[in-house]
C-alpha cells in the first residue's frame, strides 16, 4: 500500500515533507479541493508516544530506547503522517478561518493507527508570518523599467502540482477562472519556513527578484522568455500594504527540452533533424543576445532552462546567477581560475588562465545553498566587468553541452549522481543522424582549454546555415 492512500482516497495530494534545524518540529504541506494546508508535528518530550512526538523522533532521528516513541522506518513515519492529514482534512476545511495564509495546523495527538480516532488539533495563526512578508519588497521598491503589471493576491490562487526550480514553482489558477492556468513562481510561507532558520531564505529571495529585474532591462528577444506581466502579493495579517511574493507566466505545454528528450528516448523515438538544428540555433542565438545586446550572462544553461512554446521554439529562463548546474558548468568557473586577456600578434588575443593559490576567497552571501565552487567565489560576477571573453567561452562550453544532450539524445537520468562536470564523457554513439560537421562544432565548444572553442557570434553563424540547409531538405 502507497504512503498516500488514505490522502488521494479523499482527494489530497501531500506535497512536502521537512523540519526544523532544531531537530523538534516536522511539517507537512498537502493540497486538494482548492486548499494549500501546513501541518506541524512538534516534539514533546514530557509527552513522547503521541502521533507528533513520535514523528519528530524519527524524521530527525532522535534518541530513543523504546519502539514506541518513533518509528520503525521512514516510511510507515510518512504514512503515519498522511494518515492523520487524510483523517483530519474536511474539518478542517470547515473551519472559518482556514484560508487565511498564515495559518498552520498543529497536531496535538493522534492514535488513529491503534484506536481509529481521529487526531486532535488545533489552528495556529504562525507569528513567523509576519517575518516572511516583511523580508520581501514591495513593487515600488524593485526596479522594472516603468512596466505596468497587474497585480493579484496570493490568496486568491488555488495551487496545483509543484513543478521544478527554486523556491516556489507551481501550476495555479485564479478561484475566479479555474480554466486558465499560469505558472507561480516566487516564494511563499512554504519556502520561508524551510528555509528561515539557516538564513537561506535571504538568497532564495535575492534569487528571485534578481532575475525579475534583470529580465525588465533586457531588450526582447524571442527565444528569451519575456517578463511576467502579474505581480502576486501578500500582505500582513491585518494590514494591506502588498509585498511581491511573486510572478505569473503563461503555461507553456509542451515543457522544458530536458523532459522532451527523455520523453523521445522513452518512445524509442530520435528528434527529428530539423528541431534539432532550428533548436541549436535559437538555444545558440539566446545565449549571444544575452551576452552580447543586454551586456549580461546566463549562469543555469541546461536543456531544462529551455522551455518549448506553443509553437515549438525554444525560450531561455531562469537568471538566478547564483548556481550553476554541475552537469553543463564549464571546469574553468568552479572557483580556482582568475583569466586575463593578453594581446598577441595582429591583433588577437590569448586568454591567460592562472591557478589562484592565495588565501580563501569568498564573493557569495554565506547563506548561498550548495558548497560547489561557484558558490562561493563566482567568476561570473568578476568576469562580466573584467574579462567577458572568458565568460563568452565558459557559457558556449555550457551551451554546447546542452546541445550534446540534445544531438546524442543520451539517457538524461544517467546524470543524477553527478558530481563535476569533468565526470560527463561526450560521445556520439547512436547517432549517426547527426552530421559530422555538427559533432565536430559541439566538440571544438567542448574542448578544456577555452581559447580553443568557437565564439558564440561564430556558433551562431554555424547553426543559422546548418538550420537553413536542414529544412531545405
Amino acid at each position: 500500500m502507497g504512503e498516500q492512500n488514505s490522502l488521494q482516497s479523499a482527494g489530497v495530494t501531500g506535497e512536502w515533507i521537512w523540519g526544523d534545524d532544531l531537530e523538534t518540529v516536522v511539517f507537512a504541506q498537502a493540497y486538494g479541493h482548492g486548499r494549500t494546508i501546513i501541518f506541524r508535528f512538534k516534539f514533546d518530550n514530557k509527552s513522547p508516544r503521541p502521533l507528533a512526538s513520535r514523528v519528530a523522533t524519527c524524521y530527525h532521528d532522535l534518541n530513543t530506547s523504546t519502539p514506541g516513541h518513533s518509528f520503525p522506518t521512514t516510511s510507515t513515519m510518512r504514512e503515519a503522517i498522511w494518515t492523520a492529514v487524510a483523517n483530519i482534512w474536511n474539518v478542517c476545511c470547515l473551519h472559518p478561518e482556514i484560508h487565511q495564509l498564515d495559518v498552520i495546523i498543529d497536531i496535538l495527538n493522534e492514535e488513529a493507527e491503534h484506536h481509529g480516532q481521529q487526531a486532535s488539533w488545533d489552528l495556529c495563526h504562525e507569528k513567523m508570518y509576519t517575518d516572511y512578508v516583511e523580508m520581501l519588497s514591495p513593487a515600488s521598491h524593485l526596479s522594472l523599467n516603468n512596466q505596468q503589471m497587474s497585480k493579484i493576491e496570493y490568496r486568491s490562487l488555488v495551487r496545483l502540482n509543484q513543478l521544478g526550480g527554486r523556491g516556489c514553482t507551481t501550476l495555479v489558477y485564479n478561484a475566479s477562472d479555474p480554466l486558465t492556468k499560469y505558472v507561480f513562481k516566487g516564494i511563499n510561507f512554504r519556502t520561508f519556513l524551510n528555509g528561515y532558520e539557516n538564513g537561506h531564505i535571504l538568497e532564495e529571495i535575492k534569487s528571485f527578484y534578481r532575475p525579475m529585474e534583470l529580465i525588465a532591462s533586457m531588450p526582447r528577444h524571442p527565444n528569451i522568455m519575456a517578463p511576467a506581466q502579474t505581480l502576486v502579493t501578500v500582505c500582513k495579517p491585518g494590514d494591506t500594504v502588498p509585498f511581491v511574493c511573486g510572478t505569473l507566466y503563461p503555461v507553456l505545454s509542451n515543457g522544458d527540452l530536458a523532459a522532451y528528450i527523455e520523453k523521445s528516448n522513452e518512445t524509442g523515438q530520435r528528434i527529428p533533424a530539423t528541431k534539432k538544428a532550428k533548436w541549436c540555433y535559437q538555444m545558440a542565438a539566446a545565449v549571444a543576445h544575452t551576452h552580447f545586446d543586454a551586456k549580461t550572462y546566463h549562469m543555469d544553461l541546461k536543456p531544462g532552462n529551455f522551455l518549448i512554446d506553443n509553437d515549438w521554439n525554444l525560450v531561455l529562463i531562469d537568471w538566478e546567477q547564483s548556481d550553476a548546474p554541475v552537469t553543463t558548468a564549464a571546469p574553468e568557473i568552479d572557483g580556482t581560475w582568475d583569466v586575463e586577456e593578453v594581446q598577441v600578434q595582429n591583433s588577437k588575443t590569448f586568454l591567460q588562465y592562472t591557478n589562484y593559490t592565495g588565501p580563501e576567497r569568498k564573493n557569495m552571501p554565506d547563506t548561498t545553498p550548495d558548497d560547489n565552487g561557484w558558490n562561493v567565489w563566482n567568476v561570473g560576477l568578476v568576469w562580466s566587468r573584467q574579462c567577458r571573453k572568458a565568460l563568452e567561452l565558459a557559457e558556449v562550453f555550457s551551451l554546447s553541452r546542452s546541445m550534446w544532450m540534445l544531438l546524442r539524445q543520451p539517457d538524461m537520468g544517467s546524470f543524477e549522481d553527478i558530481t563535476a562536470t569533468e565526470e560527463i564523457s561526450e560521445d556520439w554513439n547512436m547517432s549517426e543522424d547527426i552530421p559530422l560537421h555538427g559533432r565536430d562544432a559541439v566538440d571544438r565548444c567542448l574542448m578544456k582549454d577555452p581559447n580553443e572553442r568557437i565564439g558564440l557570434h561564430e556558433l551562431v553563424t554555424f547553426w543559422s546555415k546548418e538550420k537553413r540547409e536542414v529544412e531545405s531538405v
